[in-house]
């Protein structure tokens, strides 16, 4: 009898790899197990063991596995079923989803390792300097590619290598190269000799003449009560002014011994604040509405206005999970937002509570995985962004979407491009958990799953405190332009607001949802912008590193002194970017620190959280910022809030245009006044009478929605259709022309017209690859597998049509 696994690998294959087995590593393997493989020539590759049988595959050989990884699983079967369903709904390989999901600290790659071939005899004149140099060096102990080209002191060492391998004189094979290292942390104690009283004191003795060394020895004895615990190294240095030698000749002599411990490198923070606080009679109905809801629906909308305390009923619905001693994930939007919420947490509940998102290293993801599937008390609250649903949670009983509606949620590029918030709703009905999604401006689609009981619901009208809403009006850049009272953005009333804000020692945040300096650089002379070489896009100009830069590819070009077609240095900046609104306000209000939060200036790991700190403690009064300001933010002292231009955002090409501008001028008003004086919005605009601005003003959703609604059902959009949006990609334009028209009429021949395009996309060329792009419509009923399926088949079609292979293939599943 033959016994063989099924494994997931990290790569866009279409089904998993058969392996041959053992009978004794078919006993001991289950799913989620992680394996060392080999996979084509000579690449080994980490995967995850997906199911065991004793059906030898028809049309390979299968091979045997390299190596098992563990002596337990590291991937749950509830996330494997949540792949299964990943890869079925987003329409991409289980093995896209497989290195989405694992910390790529646990996806072990192969490194090629030279090694002398000792079955031939090699004739030392037939070899080079450079290849006798490596010959020489394997005598000792194989080598690393990286290790060979230390050795000759040269970049291009393949060439070398090849010799040597043609001479049979190396041989080269791979093997997996572990990522993640425990951090092991070094701690020293009195040797168990010198404990006793009098052999400390003769001890002390000794060391008389050495008073580096008995300062070392003093301050063990001086940190522990007891002289049998451990004390960490580097703090002992530090404190005693001493040095590593002293410590080494201590250790020498037997005096002290050492050892090495595991910790983590995230820290886990006691809890500052046992008592619970207590909630407002709103916050306690709305609470209580939930957990009512909760008896019916797996799925609650807690509807509440900005402001109005939804965090603190999160925190009491937790309280209750963890009593259930069960885990929680809380979703958030913004990597960014998990600094101050982390903080709030803590106080409240302490080490249960860990962060996980994409700006932790890898070696810290893994812990943290870790912690989860052994199901540690110190990982009972995962607080982290849309990647957090892949975490191997062993007991979930309740899920968080705060800011449900944020398009951040839905993951762009690569494959899966899946939606954090969607893809939650799944993990809850797998794991037996309930799901709170949280929003002041909920989605259209979320709020129609309300209207259609499938959802339920919960709502905070008012303010935490009795605070007032914020009043919110516009400006009319038409008249303030008509009338001369603009000073470069901005119009003489907001600067006057400004002024009053600052003079009441209040702060201010001014929105402009646009990073950079400007958007473009003109010539005066003959109109030239200069453009992306790669892209079709114009540069955006950056003063503080003086380039213009491309923000789709990377591209990039010193701030040029004359133009690039006619030589004129009449160059100027058209448009306006959140650098240059900050320069702009430095010049206004010059006794203010300003600060600038965008993509630009959050970049370091800490960056972010210095800028929150500053403007939290009152360093900061004027805080420039793009849409990161949006989202969930707390800050206690901000009076005004001011839009620079309202106007690009309601006039975005996109379906959801108007939503969108809802939500984020909403949620940016939504920063101002949250203590206990009402707070004031100024929205400049060159269309007051905007019907969305209105519904802003009036924080009127309910508006917004039934016009959303009637104009999505007339065009067919969602929540009434469904999309897929399909992207093709290639270097010849012609060729992607060509290709795109194929597919669109294959999928026309099933489909009967429900196929849109193909069409050139607003930015039609990114990195050097020309784009067409196709839209699939249908109706959001039984229909949806049988379209996924001729989708399915219709690209499997296209793939195998030789003159379309280097076409690149993006499908997008409810593209946002």
């Amino acid at each position: 009898m033959h016994f063989f696994i099924d494994v997931l690998l990290p790569l866009p294959l279409p089904k998993p790899f058969t392996y041959w087995v053992t009978e004794e590593e078919y006993q001991f393997l289950r799913p989620g197990f992680r394996v060392g493989v080999p996979f084509g020539k000579s690449k080994m590759y980490t995967g995850i063991v997906y199911r065991k049988h004793e059906v030898a595959p028809q049309t390979y050989e299968p091979k045997t596995i390299a190596v098992i990884l563990e002596e337990y699983p590291v991937v749950t079967d509830q996330q494997i079923r949540l792949w299964e369903w990943m890869a079925q709904y987003y329409l991409c390989s289980m093995g896209s989803v497989l290195k989405a999901a694992l910390p790529s600290a646990l996806l072990l790659t192969s490194e090629t390792l030279i090694r002398k071939n000792r079955e031939v005899a090699v004739l030392e004149d037939t070899l080079s300097d450079e290849e006798f140099l490596i010959y020489e060096a394997l005598d000792e102990k194989t080598l690393t590619v990286d290790e060979i080209r230390k050795i000759v002191d040269r970049q291009h060492i393949f060439p070398l290598i090849q010799s040597l391998l043609e001479k049979e004189v190396i041989e080269s094979y791979q093997e997996l190269k572990e990522k993640f290292k425990p951090k092991r942390v070094r701690y020293v104690q009195i040797a168990e000799d010198y404990r006793a009283e009098k052999a400390l004191a003769a001890l002390f003795d000794v060391l008389s003449k050495a008073p580096r060394q008995s300062a070392l020895v003093l301050g063990i004895y001086s940190a522990q009560s007891e002289l049998d615990q451990w004390t960490k190294v580097a703090p002992l240095l530090k404190q005693t002014g001493s040095s590593s030698a002293a410590l080494k000749t201590l250790l020498d002599k037997g005096f002290l011994v050492e050892s090495f411990f595991e910790e983590d490198r995230i820290p886990y923070v006691a809890s500052t604040k046992k008592s619970q606080i207590e909630l407002s009679p709103a916050q306690q109905e709305a609470f209580e509405a939930v957990e009512e809801q909760f008896k019916n629906q797996d799925v609650v909308l807690l509807e509440g206005v900005t402001s109005s305390g939804k965090t603190e009923v999160y925190f009491d619905l937790m309280e209750q999970i963890l009593q259930q001693e069960k885990q929680v994930l809380y979703l958030l939007p913004e990597i960014s937002l998990t600094s101050q919420m982390i903080h709030r947490l803590q106080d409240r509940f302490g080490s249960k509570v860990v962060v996980y998102h994409s700006k932790f290293s890898i070696h810290e993801r893994v812990e943290v995985w870790n912690n989860i599937i052994n199901k540690q008390e110190k990982a009972q609250i995962i607080l982290g962004a849309r990647s957090s649903v892949f975490l191997p949670f062993k007991d979930l009983g309740l899920i968080i979407v705060d800011e449900e509606h944020e398009s951040s949620f839905k993951q762009f590029d690569p494959a899966p491009r899946y939606h954090a918030r969607d893809t939650a709703i799944v993990l809850g009905k797998l794991q037996g958990a309930k799901v709170l999604l949280g929003s002041a401006t909920p989605a259209i689609e979320t709020r129609f799953n309300v209207e259609r009981k499938k959802y339920g619901t919960a709502q905070l009208t008012t303010r935490f405190g009795g605070i007032s809403m914020p009043s919110i009006s516009c400006i009319d850049l038409k008249e303030a332009h008509r009338k001369k009272q603009m000073n470069g953005f901005f119009s003489q009333e907001l600067i006057d607001a400004i002024k009053k804000v600052l003079a009441e020692k209040k702060q201010v945040i001014l929105f402009q949802n646009r990073r950079g300096y400007a958007p473009v650089m003109e010539c005066f002379s003959c109109g030239h912008i200069p453009q992306c070489t790669n892209c079709d896009v114009t540069l955006t100009y950056h003063q503080y590193n003086q380039q213009l830069r491309c923000h789709y590819c990377g591209y990039h070009i010193a701030k040029p002194t004359a133009c690039g077609a006619c030589g004129s240095n009449a160059l100027n900046v058209k448009g306006m970017g959140t650098q240059q609104i900050e320069e702009q306000v430095n010049e206004l209000f010059p006794e203010n620190q300003v600060a600038r939060m965008d993509w630009d200036s959050t970049r370091g790991k800490r960056s972010f959280d210095n800028i929150i700190e500053a403007f939290t403690l009152g360093d900061v009064q004027i805080l420039v910022g793009t849409q990161m300001l949006t989202k969930g933010l707390d800050f206690k002292n901000v009076a005004l809030v001011g839009v620079l231009n309202a106007d690009p955002l309601l006039n975005f090409p996109e379906f959801r245009a108007h939503e969108r501008s809802f939500q984020m001028l909403s949620q940016v008003a939504g920063r101002s006044g949250r203590s206990k004086e009402q707070g004031s919005v100024l929205i400049q605009t060159f269309t007051p009478e905007h019907p969305v601005l209105l519904q802003v003003i009036n924080n009127d959703y309910i508006t917004l929605f039934a016009t959303q609604l009637k104009e999505r059902r007339t065009y067919q959009y969602p929540p009434f259709y469904r999309l897929i949006r399909i992207t093709l990609k290639a270097k010849d334009y012609h060729q992607v022309d060509q290709a795109s028209q194929w597919l669109v009429n294959a999928l026309n021949m099933s489909l009967q017209g429900s196929v849109l395009g193909p069409v050139d996309p607003p930015i039609a060329r990114v990195r050097n690859l020309y784009h067409k792009q196709l839209l699939v419509k249908f109706v959001d009923d039984s229909s949806r597998n049988k379209v996924k399926a001729i989708v399915v088949s219709s690209l499997k079609s296209f793939e195998a049509i030789g003159a379309y292979r280097s076409i690149r293939v993006a499908v997008d599943v409810d593209p946002q």
